[in-house]
């Protein structure tokens, strides 16, 4: 009996040992998920302060960009209303008189567009859309990629020539422009990939100096900024510019109204981002006839 009392008295003091561990144990526990609360709530504190940081960040640069983007569309329109005169046009009456009235017309002023920048070079007008900008060129190619036509730095740049190229005057020049958000600048290039966009603007008036030239489009499609065979800077002759306009005739994704250029056409590459990823969409145009402007 003595022994079996010992046994039984060992056993419930093992018990209580256990049950001891054991309320050691959850409490442990419950003070591990205590800390763990406590940490969260300090990671969603920091989260959430991020979160909020990053909020009026997004929102300062997105007002930033719209006050950018209004005082870039003043700053264009100026220079458009630089170039509209007081014209007068003649209107022949039923008895045979004639009357004389006056009407605001848009006419180029090369003159006045050099004193405004130096290195102006002429004009790019695509009607019912808002590429009308004067075109610039500089010895280099990062100058006015971020600057404006005024040559004060902003995010939209400027339309401007390739200075690897040979101008406006030469055999094919490539002229550049930024795909805005707010649609300014090159934007509406990225048009040219709806068909319906395509059959209703087949031309561009574009100003060379003083001289105003109807160029027709009969090339569109994108391509890679890294492809020399249509980024081609110059020409060893006739026939190696004759395989540069068949190249960039054939991969046109619309088949324009028009004549294939030949080695003696005059011919402008216009170039603007599709991504970030060097994709750019091309619209390439030849020179036509020349306009002659009736001045005031």
């Amino acid at each position: 009996m003595k022994r079996e009392s010992n046994h039984i008295e060992n056993q419930i003091k093992q018990e209580k040992t256990e049950k001891e561990a054991d309320s050691f144990s959850v409490s442990e526990k419950k003070r591990g998920f205590r800390l763990s609360d406590r940490a969260y709530n300090k990671l969603r504190f920091i989260a959430l302060a991020v979160a909020a940081g990053a909020l009026i960040y997004a929102s300062f640069n997105l007002t930033t960009s719209y006050l950018n983007y209004k005082e870039d569309e003043q700053k264009y329109a100026d220079i458009e209303n630089m170039f509209v005169q007081d014209v007068q046009v003649e209107q022949r009456e039923n008895n045979g008189d004639i009357n004389y009235s006056t009407k605001k017309q848009w006419v180029w002023d090369y003159d006045a567009m050099l004193q405004f920048n130096d290195e102006a070079k002429g004009y790019i007008k695509l009607d019912d859309t808002r590429i009308q900008y004067p075109i610039v060129e500089h010895a280099d190619n990062d100058f006015y990629l971020w600057r404006g036509v005024d040559k004060v730095k902003n995010g939209s740049g400027s339309i401007f020539v390739d200075y690897r190229t040979e101008g406006l005057e030469g055999k094919m020049c490539v002229l550049y422009g930024h795909n805005m958000l707010d649609g300014s600048m090159f934007k509406q290039l990225m048009d040219y990939r709806n068909d319906s966009f395509c059959k209703k603007h087949g031309t561009f008036d574009i100003y060379v100096g003083h001289h105003h030239y109807i160029y027709y489009v009969f090339s569109v499609f994108s391509g890679k900024d890294i492809d020399e065979n249509i980024y081609q800077y110059g020409f060893k002759d006739d026939a190696d510019f004759q395989n540069w306009i068949d190249r960039v005739y054939a991969k046109s994704r619309y088949q324009f109204p028009v004549k294939k250029p030949t080695v003696t056409d005059k011919i402008i590459m216009c170039s603007t981002c599709v991504d970030d990823y060097g994709n750019r969409q091309l619209v390439c145009m030849y020179r036509g006839e020349e306009v002659v402007d009736r001045q005031s």
